[in-house]
């Protein structure tokens, strides 16, 4: 299978112009800071505009160069405190200008659609964020599933091919 590798900037920046124009976009989502809510190279997301910022929504936003996705953890005013729910230490610092979008739907799959903002979906995250004193061991356990184990080991593997491949 083929594989179409676009620059991130310019990915990002069709995505921010398909939201400008009142559209949603759909994304793929890379790298394993969401886990185990999001899935990295199973899951896609669909973005929406920011009209609102509550705590617990899914933003994209624009950090150290780079656009990340991660959760809201809390707001002070123009100060926002981001976290990826599949990190057990790093927190961002943000400006509600860096935030760019906010997540409207997962597809699981790439199919079936759930809303992140379900009173189940944010009752699992409460659950999750309550655990975060143990959660790099329950992530440990997570990565180490045997439906997750080889998917996980074959996406870090492409992770460092393609890095690799950016340095050249």
């Amino acid at each position: 299978m083929e594989s179409l590798v676009i620059n991130n900037d310019e990915f990002f920046a069709s995505v921010l112009e398909c939201l400008s124009k009142g559209s949603d976009a759909t994304i793929p989502v890379k790298g394993f800071s969401m886990l185990p809510f999001i899935r990295a190279e199973k899951d896609l997301v669909v973005l929406g505009t920011v009209d609102e910022l509550r705590e617990k929504d899914i933003v994209l936003f624009r950090y150290c160069g780079r656009y990340v996705m991660h959760r809201i953890i809390s707001i002070d005013g123009d100060k926002v405190e981001i976290m990826g729910d599949g990190v057990p230490e790093n927190r961002e610092r943000v400006t509600r200008s860096d935030i760019c979008a906010k997540a409207k739907a997962i597809l699981r799959g790439g199919k079936r659609r759930r809303d992140p903002y379900s009173r189940l979906s944010l009752w699992l995250f409460d659950r999750w964020y309550s655990l975060l004193p143990v959660r790099s061991y329950l992530l440990w356990i997570y990565r180490r599933l045997p439906w997750n184990y080889f998917w996980l080991r074959r996406q870090s593997r492409a992770a460092v091919r393609e890095q690799n491949a950016e340095t050249l």
